[in-house]
């Protein structure tokens, strides 16, 4: 991204048109919140940890990628099943390993040893 925005400071591609994001200053979206701690600090703080946040925040939006998350009903089947989620979406990560003498499901099949 190499090129600002004159109207509301979005940086953009070079290919971009000028009015893609604001039609040139007609459109005005609220300020976004500041993320809940300890989030915010991961994101903005220099510390150790922060860091190592920064640095590896991809890895860790992949691991929750790949984890499960449920609704309550299918509304179409078909060509291309749809479903519609009302409420809040959890996440079902589950334990890293297996219980005892069951097989490995979300992200336990992911990990591997040394």
């Amino acid at each position: 991204m190499t090129l600002e925005c004159n109207f509301r400071q979005a940086v953009r591609w070079n290919g971009e048109s000028p009015s893609m994001y604001c039609r040139i200053g007609n459109i005005r979206l609220p300020l976004l919140q500041a993320p809940p701690e300890p989030l915010y600090t991961l994101l903005t703080a220099n510390c150790s940890d922060a860091v190592h946040f920064q640095d590896n925040v991809r890895k860790y939006n992949a691991c929750f990628q790949m984890t499960s998350f449920g609704s309550t009903k299918e509304i179409k089947a078909g060509f291309m099943p749809t479903f519609k989620v009302q409420g809040q979406v959890y996440h079902r990560i589950g334990s890293l390993q297996p219980l005892w003498n069951e097989e490995p499901k979300f992200l336990q099949i992911y990990f591997v040893g040394d």
